[in-house]
């Protein structure tokens, strides 16, 4: 029987022989090189491959400017972020507001053209959708619930144009209430000395292990080395909200239970709210039809695309108990033709809030902030009612509750008979007054319940 020599004697005889010596000199230099590329691998380096690929950068055919104030924001170059596989991508709003053509580039240099699903002007949060024809790779989303001062943070964007810019730096500050004009604020904010410029808006704030924990959002004029970024817990709710407007367009199918996102240990978790079949009230909610969730935006999305009537398989976990259940999805207008039958709005509102409202003109709102559809004007307000508690006024215009818009009777049914109406404490609501737009919170309780 012939025994084989180690490889390693091998390599020794052939060297010595002085056939094998370049051979030897080859595979030295190769492994070499590979130990100095694991060397040069570092945390910061395996961050941003996991993250690049799902970022991408946005121009348009409007040239860059600057709204007057403390915070300057350019429109038509910014970066987003793919948060579904089929092509819904999160940005700012003014990265997109009054762009004609959303020119989309993704990281390895497709283009696309971009259409805005939505917007939300309160937190300068855009949605916009692409068609690449094949799965997209997603952003990995941490949580801003836990974050610390001074942890390391990566920025990537597209400033002043140059395509997948990456920064890095610390957080510098957390919770900070910066003003961008004259009448608005971005609330909350998470502060780092990443460089951020003009052109990073939309783009992901990162954590040391590639997880998005913000949306770059502003930076301050005449400042160096301060940039700010929308904590990305606030920008996943935001994103579902939008998500969930975009499926109630489309006419498609509504979830018959509500969900709440807590945040333990770093880490979100999504309860059930009430009880559905076997599903009981505070029982986690892991997956729908195979999807994790992790947030109300992954619930959203895993309804997405879903008709009324349809079945959902829910993994469910009970303690130490997992199983699956199975749930039907409703008519997403069905409840509110259901309440405009049953009762009038006229009066719900009335009753829930303390408003007498009217139709008015949309073209009056639009003047003072094209971002909001319409409105309906205040008449009256109920003394000691929810509305004459948050000072709301005769003549003030409601645009908009819970973050959705109310620019007439049908949407301001659909909003009322929501489950996060039903369920809520307070309301936030969106006024016009004057020429401003203003915001508060309305200390419900359980008037609408």
């Amino acid at each position: 029987m012939t025994q084989t020599k180690p490889f390693c004697s091998w390599l020794r005889t052939i060297a010595y022989s002085g056939i094998g010596l370049g051979l030897v000199m080859i595979l030295t230099n190769a492994a070499h090189a590979d130990e100095m590329a694991s060397l040069r691998r570092t945390k910061t380096v395996l961050a941003i491959q996991a993250a690049e690929p799902a970022v991408v950068n946005i121009e348009g055919n409007k040239p860059a400017s600057a709204r007057a104030g403390d915070s300057q924001v350019v429109n038509g170059m910014g970066a987003g972020v793919i948060i579904d596989p089929r092509g819904y991508i999160l940005t700012n709003q003014h990265v997109v507001q009054d762009v004609g053509r959303i020119e989309v580039t993704l990281s390895n240099g497709r283009e696309y053209v971009g259409k805005l699903i939505d917007r939300d002007s309160s937190t300068d949060l855009a949605l916009i959708k692409i068609e690449a024809g094949r799965p997209l790779p997603v952003i990995p989303c941490g949580t801003s619930s836990d974050l610390m001062l001074g942890e390391p943070v990566i920025a990537i964007g597209n400033p002043y144009g140059y395509h997948h810019t990456v920064t890095e730096g610390i957080i510098s500050a957390l919770k900070r209430d910066i003003p961008v004009n004259g009448v608005q604020e971005y609330p909350d904010l998470i502060q780092t000395d990443a460089s951020i410029n003009p052109g990073n808006s939309g783009g992901p704030l990162l954590n040391a292990v590639g997880q998005m924990i913000g949306i770059n959002a502003a930076v301050r004029i005449g400042a160096q080395g301060i940039g700010f970024a929308i904590p990305v817990d606030r920008a996943a709710n935001v994103a579902a909200q939008m998500i969930a407007r975009h499926r109630a367009r489309g006419g498609l199918g509504e979830s018959p239970f509500s969900i709440q996102t807590t945040y333990e240990d770093g880490k979100s978790v999504v309860r059930m709210v009430g009880r559905l079949g076997d599903i009981q009230d505070g029982d986690k909610i892991k997956a729908m039809d195979k999807r994790p969730i992790a947030n109300r935006l992954d619930f959203e999305l895993a309804l997405l695309g879903h008709s009324a009537g349809s079945s959902i398989e829910v993994d469910v976990e009970r303690g130490s108990e997992v199983f699956t259940s199975t749930i039907v999805l409703a008519s997403s207008r069905s409840t509110s033709a259901q309440l405009t039958s049953s009762r009038s709005v006229k009066q719900d509102v009335l009753q829930s809030l303390g408003l007498n409202l009217e139709p008015t003109d949309s073209r009056i709102i639009r003047q003072v902030d094209p971002n909001y559809k319409g409105g309906l004007r205040v008449t009256s307000v109920r003394e000691n009612s929810p509305a004459h508690l948050a000072q709301i006024q005769v003549g003030d215009t409601l645009v908009g509750l819970l973050e959705w818009q109310t620019p007439d009777w049908k949407d301001l049914a659909w909003v009322m008979s929501r489950p996060e109406m039903e369920q809520a404490t307070s309301a936030r609501f969106h006024i016009v007054r004057g020429n401003a737009v203003y915001w508060g919170n309305m200390d419900i309780g359980s008037s609408v319940h």
